[in-house]
């Protein structure tokens, strides 16, 4: 029998792979193989901005069948939709669903070619159709925000049914776009496998290696900022206030900037400039494995982006039982409550980060009970709300039964 649940999205993601998989062993134990038939469409194999590595995909996405329209996707946003990249793509996925016709297509983002050949083919072919996405009222720094471009997207959601949402800022946004519309609008689209990253966290076996790698001696303490190094994810005004902060303590904790980008070499002069090189030291990006107990093994992790739609590191990091510092420009701000499980911060105001870094670096106390808490806040973002979320709209058009 053909899938009648149709997935598409850009490429390969151990976040995305984690979710169809759960998906699978949930219709798997309530007996609904038969009715729920899911297949996965991705643009590529791999998204060229982190450059995730696909193993055995039938093992990773618990045996739905995938299938890969390109071997790398490079970002198909509004402006490529008259370039060969943009028309290839919209082409072979309107072909691969006109030979399916599933009854639902969730689709990643609604704004991308693919999207909007699946959105379309939804109202023509009378399929449902639902966006999963992360957008806000406040993503202006990487997504225009011209009341011509809010007008487009505002007619662009109306092609879709239903809306599953990284959180509430995702939600209001979404509502706002759609106005008297009112499409299903569900939230927790951004969960993680909390509970391996859990045991990750607790896992001791990965110390000596993550010590020789950030190259600390023996209980030297540090700060961990895993990030690309491009403009939003502001890394220079962190090492200003870091520099700050730390000009004012004895013993006071390293950074570990771990990444890769663009922008590097800035951020290398901007060290050298603040005569920093024996405090901060930066490394490539550590194996996915090692980052929740890199970071639960930190006083804290820190997301200081100008502008980030959500911020998963942020899941990672707590899930993983470690204290969190997060820009409020950051979508992930709303899994922080300030004193409880790490802090929230204006990423323009260098002073007030840097008197954070201070209290954080000089409080072992105040670190241990922001780690104590920390698990305990993804309650709302847990596997289980999601697969609950998603048999919401299976039910809603009448696959379970």
């Amino acid at each position: 029998m053909k899938p009648n649940v149709l997935i598409s999205f850009d490429g390969h993601t151990p976040y995305l792979a984690f979710r169809v998989k759960s998906l699978q062993e949930e219709i798997e134990k309530r007996g609904l193989s038969d009715r729920i038939r899911m297949r996965v469409l991705l643009s590529a194999n791999t998204d060229s901005n982190y450059n995730w590595e696909a193993g055995d995909l039938n093992a990773e996405y618990g045996g739905v069948p995938v299938t890969i329209l390109m071997d790398r996707f490079h970002g198909l946003g509004f402006r490529p939709y008259f370039t060969a990249l943009g028309f290839k793509t919209a082409w072979k996925t309107f072909c691969n669903v006109l030979s399916n016709r599933p009854r639902i297509a969730f689709v990643g983002g609604y704004d991308r070619p693919s999207c909007l050949v699946i959105g379309l083919l939804g109202r023509l072919l009378f399929f449902k159709t639902g966006v999963m996405h992360d957008s806000r009222f406040n993503d202006a720094e990487s997504y225009s925000k011209t009341f011509s471009m809010e007008t487009l997207k505002a007619i662009t959601v109306r092609i879709y049914h239903f809306f599953m949402c990284s959180g509430q800022e995702c939600v209001d946004y979404t509502r706002f776009l759609a106005g008297k519309k009112k499409p299903a609008l569900i939230k927790g689209w951004n969960v993680l496998d909390n509970e391996a990253l859990a045991k990750s966290g607790d896992d001791s076996s990965f110390d000596a290696e993550i010590r020789e790698t950030f190259q600390l001696q023996e209980g030297e303490r540090y700060f961990f900022l895993p990030s690309r190094f491009i403009a939003k994810k502001n890394i220079p005004r962190v090492i200003e206030a870091y520099q700050m902060a730390q000009s004012r303590s004895e013993n006071f904790p390293k950074l570990i900037i771990a990444g890769r980008g663009p922008l590097r070499e800035q951020v290398e002069a901007r060290i050298a400039e603040l005569n920093l090189g024996s405090r901060i030291t930066l490394i490539d990006w550590l194996p996915y494995q090692q980052i929740p107990r890199a970071a639960r093994l930190s006083e804290s992790l820190i997301l200081a982006s100008t502008d980030d739609q959500w911020g998963l590191i942020i899941n990672e990091a707590l899930a993983g039982g470690s204290a969190v510092l997060v820009s409020n420009r950051a979508g992930a701000h709303e899994l922080v409550e300030n004193y409880v499980n790490g802090f929230t911060f204006d990423p323009l105001n260098t002073e007030h980060l840097s008197k954070l870094l201070y209290e954080i670096g000089n409080n072992p106390g105040l670190v241990e009970r922001l780690r104590s808490e920390a698990r305990g806040s993804m309650e709302s973002f847990s596997k289980e709300q999601f697969i609950e979320a998603w048999f919401e709209i299976f039910d809603r058009y009448h696959l379970t039964k």
